[in-house]
C-alpha cells in the first residue's frame, strides 16, 4: 500500500502538465518519492545526531538535501 494517496500523485502529474495519468504512473510516483522521502530522513537524521539533538528540524532536512546534492 503506499504512503501517499494516488490522488495526489495525480494531481502532480497533471499540474507537471500531463492530462491523463495512469494509475501505474500514479503508483511509479508514489514508490519513487516514498524512496526519496526514506533517504531523506535517514540523513536528516543523521544529522541531528551528530548535533546530539533528537528532534529532526528544518535545518537538519536543509542540511540533508545539500548533502544528497537535491
Amino acid at each position: 500500500m503506499p504512503e501517499f494517496s494516488l490522488a495526489a500523485m495525480e494531481r502532480i502529474l497533471r499540474r507537471a502538465g500531463n492530462e491523463r495519468v495512469s494509475k501505474d504512473a500514479s503508483l511509479e510516483l508514489s514508490a519513487v518519492l516514498e524512496s526519496f522521502g526514506k533517504k531523506m530522513g535517514k540523513e536528516a537524521v543523521r544529522k541531528a545526531e551528530q548535533e546530539g539533538v533528537k528532534t529532526v528540524k528544518r535545518r537538519h532536512i536543509k542540511a540533508a538535501a545539500k548533502e544528497l546534492e537535491i
